[in-house]
């Protein structure tokens, strides 16, 4: 079945907006309301090994700036459909992931230092109380970023990929570094950003919406 290209220039941002704020509201539901008791996932080696750095977190909240900058940078509105559609469905696949086999991190074990800075310990703080330890496997905040930067090898922006993946990265390490995720989390997460990209940008084909529809939209 070919997927309209719904994209225009009046209803970019909107649209936009409706797909970040629908991913962020399944997160925060599946996130507070689990079906069923999370579990623990095994420490690997690598999960054990990385230590535990406060001063990351600004890279980790960086994602929220990262989809900004996305957004404004991916100028194919073609494109940006198809981005669209692969980031929400990405958001649906995770959140029956978490409603089937819910996870959860062992925070407990790396409490935030007493002896952080006010403004980093205030950061620590607020994600600690918006963000529960639970939605672990797979990562999110992983697959999210790396789909999102993805998008820009689809079409003449191929160079500016490199600069969103370095980026991406980086926010993905440093889900290791401020204990938010096990090694499984970003493996899997990676894994789903390449899946779902490759089926939108590739395989799934589109059809442009009429003239009339598209000045109405």
């Amino acid at each position: 079945m070919a997927l309209p290209l719904f994209v225009n220039s009046k209803n970019k941002y909107l649209a936009g907006a409706v797909v970040y704020a629908s991913g962020y509201a399944l997160y925060a539901l599946t996130n507070r309301h689990p079906i069923f008791a999370p579990h623990l996932l095994p420490m690997s080696f690598i999960d054990q090994t990385v230590p535990f750095v406060p001063a990351t977190v600004l890279v980790y909240i960086s994602e929220y700036f990262f989809f900004v900058f996305v957004y404004f940078g991916l100028r194919d509105q073609d494109n940006l459909s198809r981005y669209l559609y692969a980031f929400f469905v990405l958001q649906v696949a995770s959140a029956l992931i978490f409603l089937g086999f819910p996870t959860i991190y062992p925070r407990g074990l790396y409490p935030i230092p007493n002896d952080l800075p006010g403004w980093l310990r205030g950061i620590w703080v607020w994600l600690r109380t918006v963000d529960r330890p639970t939605n672990c496997f797979p990562s999110l905040h992983v697959s999210s970023v790396f789909i999102s930067a993805l998008a820009f090898r689809s079409g003449d922006q191929k160079k500016l990929s490199w600069v969103f993946l370095v980026w991406a990265s980086l926010i993905a390490l440093s889900t290791l570094t401020t204990k938010q995720h096990y090694v499984a989390d970003i493996l899997s997460g990676a894994a789903l950003a390449l899946i779902f990209h490759y089926w939108f940008q590739l395989k799934q084909s589109y059809r442009a919406l009429p003239h009339a529809e598209l000045a109405t939209g």
